[in-house]
């Protein structure tokens, strides 16, 4: 049975549950992330889309559209918390934040960082163990 991991938002409005293994584990230099998310890095689990089902509050699920580059931020409308993400290729981006914050500060191994990608883009020196890929 493939393993099946569920979220929601700060207020609860809004649940979404991501079935399998993420096709990418780890943090994200990029200049795009850093430009949408204003952040020096992101430490991300990511899912295909149909790999991620919303369970309650559809209706409550924002998005806002970056308004140049095929990135999605979609977030709760009742407390305004980031759910996750989209890229340019439609991946569903889940903070490895927001995955601590709903398993009571624990990273599961299972999702935990196998690299740095992007590497080559960074703003800030990462001094750990994890290969670094341009």
């Amino acid at each position: 049975m493939a393993a099946s991991y569920t979220f929601s938002c700060d207020c609860g409005a809004v649940e979404f549950t991501v079935e399998g293994a993420p096709k990418v584990r780890g943090f994200c230099h990029c200049a795009d992330c850093r430009n949408f998310l204003k952040v020096p890095y992101h430490s991300v689990d990511v899912w295909e889309k149909d790999q991620l089902t919303v369970n309650k509050g559809e209706d409550k699920l924002a998005e806002f559209q970056h308004p140049e580059k095929k990135m999605k931020r979609f977030f709760c409308s009742e407390c305004g918390d980031t759910l996750f993400n989209s890229n340019s290729a439609d991946w569903r981006v889940v903070s490895q934040l927001l995955v601590r914050r709903n398993n009571d500060g624990e990273l599961p191994e299972a999702l935990a960082p196998q690299s740095h990608f992007y590497y080559g883009e960074r703003i800030v020196d990462i001094d750990d163990d994890l290969p670094k890929k341009e």
